[in-house]
Formats: structure tokens, sequence, C-alpha cells
């Protein structure tokens, strides 16, 4: 059960966040294709939200990677054409916060239709073209599974995502205890005898017997 009260964003001077605490789920994952040309993050995940049929906002960390080029024949030419187009390979990273009245699998299913066809393919391809002059090899896209894991958000009154959750900072390492400080003092001290002990020992050999035979 999630707590009640006002959310405070610490990065905004202790401004109340307007929203309601959500339980949700986190999808990661990666679409990778051969574009006409590499779109920029904004077209990407303009793109990824078509596809997922979902508000931009509830898409974050999208990175386009250039991948490689290779030259592949443009769709409009003949196959004995001698003017190969150069197409380049990129991977789209996104991560999506699963909104109200969805769940992870509505958008895992999506993610799965980008790469074997339907709508959420066709939206992400038409997006591309008509947003970007992009053009998208269907047959070249791969969309492996993601991952999911469970955040807490906060949604507006509109229904988007009012604040990005937010990662824990790492707890700080624990102090030593008095108990490992008593330790190593009577380690200490256990050494420190030994010492001692070898040391009269010594002497006393030495007096007792090393002496008095130069004596005799």
């Amino acid at each position: 059960m999630l707590p009640t009260g006002t959310l405070y964003d610490p990065t905004k001077g202790a401004k109340p966040c307007s929203g309601t605490l959500k339980q949700t789920s986190k999808v990661k994952g990666k679409v990778v294709a051969s574009f006409s040309k590499a779109p920029t993050v904004e077209q990407a995940t303009g793109a990824m939200a078509a596809a997922l049929d979902l508000d931009i906002s509830f898409l974050s960390n999208v990175e386009v990677n250039l991948l490689r080029r290779r030259l592949m024949l443009d769709e409009g030419r003949k196959l004995n054409s001698h003017e190969p187009a150069e197409k380049v390979q990129v991977e789209i990273n996104y991560e999506v916060i699963v909104p109200p009245g969805k769940s992870a699998s509505d958008i895992t299913s999506k993610v799965t239709q980008i790469e074997t066809g339907g709508g959420s393919q066709d939206a992400f391809v038409n997006h591309l073209s008509t947003n970007a002059g992009i053009t998208v090899d269907k047959d070249s896209i791969k969309a492996p599974q993601p991952t999911v894991t469970a955040v807490v958000v906060t949604v507006g009154n509109d229904g988007k995502l009012a604040e990005k959750p937010v990662s824990p900072s790492p707890a700080p390492a624990p102090a030593a205890t008095e108990e490992s400080s008593n330790t190593g003092a009577i380690v200490g001290g256990v050494i420190g005898g030994l010492v001692g002990v070898a040391l009269i020992g010594g002497l006393a050999y030495y007096f007792l017997v090393v002496k008095k035979k130069s004596e005799g």
C-alpha cells in the first residue's frame, strides 16, 4: 500500500508535486533497424510513443546509437540498378513507464509487434516517414524482449507523467563498530605479550646457559 500525503520534490526547492503516487512498472529495451538516415532523439522518441500508443511523457532515456553503415538497394530501385543507396543501422534504447490503465504485458506485446509486424510496426515506420522523411527497412527491425522492473511515479491530473522516478542514493558504508576497535586492541595486546615473553626467554637463556658456560 502506498503512503498518503503530499509529495515533495527536493530538486525543486521542496515545492509540492502536483499529482498522485502510482505504483507501476518500467519497461526497458531497444529497437535495432536499418534507416535511410539516423533519426534524432526527438524523432525516435515520437516513433516509439506512436508504436506503443503512449503519451510521449511516459518515455524517457531515449538514446540513438549509430551501429554501422551498409549499402542496400533502395526499395524504389530495380534489382539490376548500379546505384545502391546507403543505409544506416541504428540502435534506439528506450525506457517506458507503464501508464495507468495499461500493464507491462501490454507494452511488451507492442514491442514484439514492432519486429513481427502489425499496427505497432506500421505506427513506428509511418511516424518516421511522415514526420522525419526517414524510411525504415521493416525486414531489418529487431526488438528483443525488454526487461520489466517495479517503480513508483507521480501521475498528474491530466493523466500524464508528472515526475520521473528517482533512483535512491546508495546507502553510506557503516562506520567501524566499537566491537571491531576492541578486537584490534585485544589482538595487539596478545602479540605484544608474546613478543615480551620471547625477549624474557632469550635473556634468561643468555644468562643461565651461555654466560655460565663462558665463565666456566
